[in-house]
C-alpha cells in the first residue's frame, strides 16, 4: 500500500523541476531554498523555531524535505535509468543533474566518480571476505569481534599488494 503523499510532499516535486529547469545543474539546498518561498510551510517553519526554539522541531522538517528531496532525485524513468545524477565538484554538497542535460564532460566525470565507487565497494567485499573465511572457522555463531585481530592484518596485506 503507498505511503498518502503529505502536503510537503506535494511541494518538493514541483520545487525539483522548476530548479532543474532554472540552471544547468543544481544542488539539494537549492531546492530546499525553493521549497520554502512557500509561505505556509516557512511561517510554521519560523513559529516552530521561535515557540520550540531548544527542541528544533523545525529542523525536523528540514531533515524530512531533505530525505523527500533524496528520493525525488533518485527515481528512474520507465526503462529504469536514473532521471537525475549527482556529482562532486570538491564542495561539500553535490552537484544535481537531469542525466538528459549532460554534456560528454559531465557525463564523463560522472562515470569516473561511479567507477570510483564501485573501486571502494570492491575493495570493502574483498576484505569482508576475510572476515567471512575467519568466521567460517569457528562457526555459524561466531562474530566479527572474535577474528577482527586476525582478518585485519590479512586485509591490509592484500590492499597493500
Amino acid at each position: 500500500m503507498a505511503q498518502e503523499r503529505t502536503p510537503l510532499d506535494r511541494l518538493i516535486d514541483p520545487a525539483v523541476e522548476r530548479v532543474g529547469k532554472s540552471r544547468s545543474y543544481f544542488k539539494k539546498s537549492e531546492v530546499i531554498a525553493e521549497v520554502r518561498k512557500n509561505r505556509a510551510l516557512n511561517r510554521m517553519l519560523t513559529e516552530m523555531r521561535n515557540k520550540y526554539r531548544a527542541w528544533k522541531f523545525d529542523q525536523i522538517i528540514v531533515r524530512y524535505m531533505e530525505g523527500a528531496i533524496g528520493s525525488v532525485l533518485q527515481r528512474r524513468d520507465a526503462n529504469g535509468i536514473r532521471i537525475y545524477e549527482c556529482y562532486s565538484v570538491g564542495s561539500r554538497e553535490r552537484r544535481w543533474q537531469p542525466l538528459r542535460a549532460m554534456t560528454l564532460t559531465t557525463l564523463r566525470a560522472v562515470m569516473a566518480e561511479a567507477r570510483t565507487q564501485a573501486r571502494q565497494l570492491e575493495l570493502k567485499g574483498e576484505g569482508y571476505e576475510y572476515f567471512e573465511k575467519e568466521l567460517e572457522k569457528l562457526g555459524p555463531n561466531a562474530r566479527v569481534e572474535q577474528v577482527y585481530d586476525q582478518a585485519v592484518p590479512l586485509i591490509l596485506a592484500h590492499r597493500a599488494s
